[in-house]
């Protein structure tokens, strides 16, 4: 484990990452996880758990941090086990050691962080009954999601960062991205992340958990993730781990682990929390083949 346990005492929020770096593009993988985990220690709590998934040693890793001026916790053995465990994994080395922690994130390695980018969101949890809540997100091409327009995005990290602190507004916008922000407590109570149904390395694990939270609030209250317009984050969303093998397999073990998890009607659910998502309602009819005459 790398330096950072007794700060993260004196903290409301501890960040979780899944640090996948292949060896196909060690540079580049670095070169982001640079960017990303640099930009966030200019964060008052910028605490990070990061679950090491390839391709460098617990030992690399700890020293390639040390060369950074980075300070995170290293759980993992360099393995990729998929994002939904090593996620889960992180989850639960902080409800065990930081049991006092109110609130814990969600972060990737193409991501940019401005200061303190967490702390309009703590703030709007703090007044609502909200579970959760993810920042609005700039990607790669410009795009200001979830609103669906588009900005000129300078070409510097450091031209990012201003951008992004100029961007707050007020309100909130129905969507999910990353990063996100969760209650401990509830995220906790829900269970975060089940292995046991998502096996496969990737795919429909941001679905799982927000299935969970709906149920949690009550299917009664149609709850749907937020944006909070206060904050905003670059996020590239360069897909990395679409450059794996056989994701087509991993993607298909976690959607019948979905279905097995949350049954056919959980997959409707699904389709309403995305605004009538047609592809939850095409899962759906292709787990409940005999559905006709069924009011989706």
């Amino acid at each position: 484990m790398s330096s950072g346990g007794k700060k993260a005492m004196d903290m409301r929020i501890i960040h979780t990452m899944p640090l996948f770096i292949r060896e196909s593009s060690r540079e580049h993988d670095l070169d982001m996880a640079s960017l990303a985990l640099g930009s966030l220690q200019r964060s008052q709590d910028h605490v990070t758990v990061l679950f090491n998934q390839g391709c460098l040693t617990n030992e690399e890793l700890h020293g390639w941090l040390q060369t950074q001026g980075i300070s995170a916790m290293i759980r993992g053995n360099g393995t990729n086990i998929g994002i939904a465990a090593a996620r889960q994994a992180c989850f639960e080395f902080i409800w065990e050691h930081f049991p006092q922690i109110e609130y814990l994130s969600e972060i990737h390695v193409d991501m940019i962080f401005p200061p303190n980018w967490y702390a309009p969101l703590l703030r709007y949890l703090e007044r609502t009954d909200e579970p959760m809540v993810s920042p609005g997100i700039v990607t790669s091409s410009g795009e200001l999601q979830p609103l669906g327009a588009y900005i000129l995005l300078p070409d510097t990290p450091e031209g990012i960062c201003e951008t992004l602190q100029q961007l707050p507004r007020e309100g909130t916008a129905d969507g999910f991205v990353h990063p996100v922000v969760h209650r401990a407590d509830i995220l906790r109570e829900i269970g975060g992340y089940d292995p046991r149904f998502l096996s496969g390395k990737q795919g429909y694990e941001d679905d799982s958990l927000l299935l969970g939270m709906r149920y949690y609030m009550g299917t009664r209250t149609k709850w749907r993730p937020k944006c909070c317009l206060e904050s905003w984050v670059y996020h590239a969303t360069m897909a990395q781990r679409m450059s794996l093998p056989d994701k087509y397999i991993d993607f298909s073990k976690n959607e019948n682990g979905l279905f097995h998890q949350y049954g056919a009607y959980g997959l409707r659910e699904l389709a309403d929390i995305h605004h009538g998502s047609e592809g939850f309602l095409q899962l759906f009819r292709k787990f409940t083949p005999d559905h006709k005459g069924v009011s989706e």
